[in-house]
């Protein structure tokens, strides 16, 4: 027998938070695969399964197989929206320098028949790598575009990168958030973790497709056990930028990557799009800079 989503359920701020966590796409998908129980006393109907194309894309079906691979929607014009920001802001390997030392892993020749003592290579100490969480709302209004989305998911990726080329541990998340009278929702799932490469295919269907929120979050949403009536049929009020960090108390070291209209990404030029989101998290003025200029110099073209 079937039963309700396994949620972490506590007291949190006066409120009943419901928190369902994924530590990858195949942990939500293996979970999702066993049919779990929907909430009927709460969800009359399943949005998930029963929404218009038009509005949430392919069949639930198709949305749960993408989770473990295959979707492919956009992803090329993705690649070459990064490809296009990443030529004005290039994302470069930071390699350790070998330096001259008493004691390394293998001999500078020269400096051994010299008599120096420092006869030896060795690659320089690295910094304190520092970490940070990248929060990526999957929620957004009905009338962004497709474009917009697109734009976001692109500068969410070239910004994982960015970051890691200047030392960091980068820690990509996405995550929805909602609230009905005093019940909290979180949904959140880890894509990559400090210790992991960037996979950018892998990263594309929650970042960038309507599927993943509109059949898949909606799917785990429905085998809640919510008291509350109240989450049918709007699935309850998304949470601001400003009332997440608070509610969560999100370190102000992490960045939140909000709606594409919060963000500033309009979705008509990538460089504009980039200057005002990355300014807006408080990335290097250098890189709004230089998204700046090119954003005029494509107007110009």
């Amino acid at each position: 027998m079937s039963r309700l989503l396994e949620t972490e359920i506590s007291d949190h701020k006066y409120m009943k938070l419901y928190k369902v966590s994924f530590q990858s796409m195949t942990d939500l998908y293996m979970c999702l695969s066993e049919k779990p129980k929907v909430n009927e006393g709460v969800f009359l109907k399943q949005s998930s399964i029963l929404g218009d194309a038009r509005f949430a894309g392919e069949d639930y079906d198709k949305a749960l197989e993408y989770c473990i691979g295959g979707y492919n929607g956009d992803y090329s014009i993705v690649m070459r929206l990064q490809k296009e920001l990443e030529k004005y802001v290039p994302v470069r390997s930071r390699l350790r320098k070998k330096v001259r030392s008493l004691e390394g892993s293998h001999p500078n020749v020269p400096a051994f028949v010299a008599g120096s003592p420092k006869a030896m290579y060795r690659q320089e100490r690295a910094k304190e790598k520092k970490f940070c969480t990248i929060n990526f709302n999957l929620a957004y209004p009905v009338k962004t575009t497709k474009n917009a989305i697109l734009n976001r998911g692109a500068l969410a990726l070239s910004l994982v990168r960015l970051l890691e080329a200047e030392g960091m541990g980068v820690n990509l998340k996405v995550f929805m958030s909602s609230m009905i009278r005093d019940e909290l929702f979180l949904f959140e799932i880890t894509l990559k973790s400090p210790q992991e490469l960037l996979n950018a295919k892998k990263c594309f269907y929650p970042l960038c497709s309507r599927e993943f929120v509109r059949r898949i979050v909606l799917r785990v949403m429905e085998s809640v056990p919510f008291v509350s009536t109240e989450w049918y049929p709007n699935y309850g009020q998304p949470l601001t930028d400003e009332q997440f960090r608070n509610v969560f108390e999100i370190s102000e070291n992490d960045y939140i990557i909000s709606s594409p209209d919060d963000m500033g990404v309009m979705g008509e030029n990538i460089f504009a799009d980039g200057a005002a989101m990355f300014e807006k998290m408080g990335i290097a003025d250098n890189i709004v800079i230089l998204l700046r200029k090119a954003s005029e110099e494509e107007c110009m073209n």
